[in-house]
């Protein structure tokens, strides 16, 4: 598929991703979250492993690794992700993983051919959660394991902006991480595709400060995959909405800022 052919939101995911072009040096916390995920779930020799929004291959590359003489393949839609990941895989000289461009969304692959299948920090960007677990869980094997990192609800704010608008418009937020910022909303959504063995623990892989221009561009700050109200309300209650933030953001302020921990769900299931 064509790149200008995808829905808009689509676009604006590849334009983000493409302009981060030193993902890994962004801090610790995405090296930290990947190796975690790793040790949440060991990768055995001989396996065949599928990594979707694979990025710069944080945690494809050390799977397939692990994983050989078996084989791995990362997916992702931003090619510039892609691009630093293969140049990771030529320095280390890695024959067993294979780079795929597209649409985790979109792609397809034949029933019960993963023994793992991994999905680090970006299940949250799908627009179809349930349709794309179970997509998992047709891909693989009998015994084989899915597992994914996502926030819970207090990370980057996102209960108290869900909060503000159901008291100003009674708006029930589609906030990104939304579906799955419960273990109770992961074991939903798991159980209904048919895994077991749900397993769940949270781990806080990063705090930081929020930045003084805090109040700046809500409505463009999320990405909204299922949707966003927010562009539907009138300039006067997006004023409001902006206000009530800002107010909201003022409560919690300390003389060293507004620190910010957020929490990652690790998450493993079996088939």
């Amino acid at each position: 598929m064509q790149e200008d052919h995808k829905p808009n939101y689509k676009q604006e995911v590849i334009k983000f991703f493409n302009s981060r072009t030193a993902y890994d040096s962004e801090g610790d916390s995405h090296p930290q979250e990947a190796k975690h995920l790793l040790e949440y779930v060991q990768v055995k020799s001989g396996q065949t492993i599928l990594d979707l929004a694979t990025g710069t291959g944080l945690v494809a590359i050390p799977a397939a690794k692990a994983a050989a003489p078996g084989t791995a393949i990362g997916v992702d839609i931003a090619s510039g992700m892609l691009a630093q990941a293969q140049e990771k895989i030529v320095a280390q000289g890695i024959r067993n993983l294979e780079l795929i461009e597209a649409d985790a969304e979109l792609i397809d692959f034949p029933n019960e051919q993963f023994d793992l299948i991994f999905c680090c920090s970006a299940l949250v960007y799908i627009s179809d959660i349930p349709a794309m677990i179970a997509k998992c869980y047709r891909w693989l094997k009998p015994g084989g394991y899915l597992a994914f990192t996502t926030p819970n609800k207090s990370s980057y704010l996102a209960d108290l902006k869900v909060q503000i608008c159901q008291d100003l418009f009674d708006m029930d937020l589609p906030h990104i991480i939304r579906p799955l910022w419960t273990s109770k909303a992961c074991s939903l959504i798991l159980g209904e595709a048919g895994f077991q063995n749900i397993e769940i623990e949270q781990y806080q892989f990063r705090k930081y400060r929020i930045d003084q221009n805090y109040g700046a561009g809500l409505l463009a700050q999320d990405f909204y995959p299922r949707g966003n109200p927010l562009l539907n309300l009138s300039q006067a209650q997006q004023k409001l909405l902006q206000a009530e933030y800002n107010k909201a953001i003022d409560s919690i302020i300390t003389k060293q800022g507004v620190w910010q921990s957020a929490f990652n769900f690790f998450v493993k299931a079996s088939k």
